[in-house]
């Protein structure tokens, strides 16, 4: 019997592979080990062995610190000074609050929707024993809420800019079958020209148009009733209700009151299609929200207004916010001219 299995022809490729393995003493040598679960459990999103390391990039400060580890502003090495944000990850803490398919969900996400204008990029992410590893693109021009803090409440000017931007960026992400559930000035970064730069899909999810979700999860400022209140399913329709609390928040720098007579009052001193926008996306039920582009678009607040200015990036907000800046201390000047005249 054993002749028999002797005798019996080889294929190409066996053959082969048994001459390689006889000429190669390292091929011959090598022998196939277990991978540890706690690297296992994150393939094959973050590879375990990448050209690009922690090693290749200098850490030059602490940025934040986030529920599963910090995030680090960093140069690449070997490069013309390229900065970016390494978020390093504590492999432990995830795996004990079952956030596993999380992180893989946020650099899935991030990764393929990164070459938007307005989503800032994630190109490279791996793993060591550890830790994981996510470096995305630096934006230095600092988050939205800090604008908001220093200079608010904004001219309804630069925030028909500022909002025409998020409508594009949520478009685009519904459209490509995601949810975002987390928009909010920190998660939004300003470019050097002032442009949105959206960052942080640690909350996001893989889900196709016309399906519901049911996770509760967010910033409680920013919540859609729906998630609030622990209904059983809920849609895409909560980014859209997000996209309103972060609208009146840069029109009068505070979160919005529960009532919708009470948002019209606060919105006094902007025109009546500005709180009528903020208004039908802050609706309470989901079926008579604003949630589409489409439906946004033709609103009163956009009217003549060009959105293919806005994916091209013709408007330059900071040059916007600088004039606006400008006009109103010369506004007040004379104001102050004339009161000390009128004394």
């Amino acid at each position: 019997m054993n002749s028999k299995m002797d005798c019996r022809p080889w294929s190409r490729e066996s053959k082969k592979k048994w001459q390689d393995s006889t000429i190669d003493r390292l091929k011959a040598s090598k022998t196939v080990w277990p991978i540890p679960q706690i690297e296992q459990v994150f393939l094959p999103d973050f590879k375990i062995r990448s050209q690009i390391n922690e090693y290749s990039f200098k850490s030059l400060e602490l940025i934040c610190n986030g529920v599963f580890g910090k995030v680090y502003k960093v140069k690449k090495l070997n490069s013309c000074g390229d900065l970016y944000a390494m978020k390093v990850l504590e492999k432990s803490l995830i795996v004990y609050e079952n956030g596993v398919q999380q992180v893989k969900n946020e650099v899935q996400i991030q990764s393929l929707c990164g070459h938007h204008p307005f989503i800032v990029n994630c190109p490279f992410f791996w793993q060591n024993r550890n830790q994981l590893f996510i470096v995305s693109e630096y934006v230095g021009g600092g988050e939205l809420l800090k604008l908001l803090q220093k200079y608010g409440p904004l001219p309804e000017e630069l925030c028909r800019i500022y909002f025409a931007e998020l409508v594009v960026i949520i478009d685009f992400l519904h459209n490509a079958g995601v949810i975002y559930r987390d928009i909010k000035p920190e998660n939004i970064l300003l470019d050097d020209n002032g442009h949105l730069q959206l960052i942080d899909f640690g909350l996001s999810k893989w889900l196709p148009q016309g399906c519901r979700t049911s996770t509760i999860c967010g910033t409680t400022q920013y919540m859609a009733p729906e998630v609030l209140e622990s209904e059983p399913y809920y849609s895409h329709a909560v980014d859209w209700w997000s996209a309103g609390v972060l609208l009146f928040q840069m029109f009068t720098n505070q979160y919005p009151p529960k009532s919708h007579d009470e948002i019209n009052n606060m919105l006094e001193n902007v025109s009546k299609g500005a709180t009528d926008m903020v208004l039908k996306l802050m609706e309470t039920n989901q079926q008579n929200r604003l949630k589409s582009f489409y439906q946004i678009k033709v609103q009163p607040f956009f009217h003549n207004f060009n959105f293919s200015d806005i994916t091209l990036k013709k408007h330059k907000p900071n040059d916007l916010l600088k004039k606006l800046l400008e006009d109103s201390t010369q506004n007040n000047q004379a104001l102050s001219h004339f009161e000390e005249f009128d004394e």
